[in-house]
């Protein structure tokens, strides 16, 4: 005799606790997350990661922290990790369980979501060892909100030089307003940071130095550096002087802007944008037909662009 799910209401052979086996799945899941947070921290020195209140220098700490805060509701046979992509701030991690949570039901596979919180500090030895000796500044600015996408760029570039350099002068980083400071022991390594930084983001970079200690031959300084970001690309629209502008591109320093009102074409250099109190609008930008043309539509509050030939 065929049996009726009470959930899905399907005929079926096998019922547990008046369920089918899809409906008993969905609604006794295999695994649940304990923790809404899983928070990784990582010595950007040493590559250290604190692991229940101790530094351990072991890469597989990461999988452990992540596959603890798992609850297993069933029999699992096996668990790990499909994805994890570590940035600064919060990531998903993609953990597959394998097993069954009733013995009528044979081994499948299931997906559980762990948020993962990612960040760096020096573990006790490594800033005993650079003993909070700051020789050197980056700061980081930006002359209009930093997008997310930028934020992780700058990061990865710190990460990435300081992995390079044996000498770890790296001592931390500071969220300031727009922008960044990074804190180093390192000069060298302060400018490789801001020039790489240049490289990647149109921007201006200015040095000072300033004395800290000492006398004669021996004075001890501290490196300034700052980096102010334009970081417009082809497709920015922006207020520059009071007027709305399309970015068209950037080289050598040089942006070509389009005014949107009367389609006029200026070189305006990187340090007069700066200068010129540039600010991004609240704006939609989308591909539309224009005259049996394709036209890009820009819509600013009541006013209405079409530039043809630019989808």
């Amino acid at each position: 005799m065929r049996k009726v799910c009470a959930l899905c209401g399907r005929e079926t052979d096998i019922l547990i606790e008046g369920l089918c086996p899809d409906c008993y799945r969905k609604t006794h899941p295999l695994a649940r997350v304990k923790r809404d947070v899983v928070g990784i921290v990582r010595c950007p020195s040493c590559g250290a990661i604190l692991y229940r209140g101790r530094w351990v220098r072991d890469p597989k700490v990461i999988e452990k922290l992540i596959l603890e805060s798992i609850e297993y509701m069933g029999r699992v046979t096996n668990a790990s990790i499909e994805t994890l992509s570590l940035r600064h701030g919060l990531n998903t991690a993609v953990v597959k369980v394998r097993g069954s949570v009733h013995e009528l039901i044979s081994d499948y596979d299931e997906e559980v979501q762990v948020k993962v919180r990612y960040s760096e500090e020096l573990c006790p030895r490594c800033r005993d060892m650079i003993n909070e000796r700051e020789r050197a500044v980056v700061q980081i600015r930006s002359i209009i909100p930093m997008s997310g996408q930028l934020r992780r760029l700058i990061i990865d570039i710190v990460r990435k030089e300081t992995i390079k350099d044996e000498r770890s002068g790296f001592l931390r980083v500071e969220d300031v307003g727009e922008g960044f400071d990074i804190k180093l022991s390192d000069q060298g390594l302060a400018r490789t940071i801001a020039y790489k930084i240049h490289k990647a983001v149109p921007s201006k970079v200015t040095e000072s130095q300033s004395v800290v200690r000492g006398r004669g031959d021996k004075v001890v300084t501290k490196l300034s550096i700052s980096v102010i970001l334009v970081p417009l690309t082809r497709g920015s629209v922006i207020i520059y002087s009071n007027r709305p502008y399309y970015v068209l591109s950037y080289s050598q320093g040089t942006f070509k802007l389009m005014e949107l009102g009367n389609r006029e074409v200026i070189n305006v250099k990187l340090g007069d944008i700066i200068k010129g109190n540039v600010a991004v609008p609240s704006y939609e930008a989308r591909c539309i037909e224009n005259q049996g043309l394709k036209a890009l539509e820009i819509v600013i509050g009541s006013d209405r662009y079409v530039l043809n030939d630019m989808c």
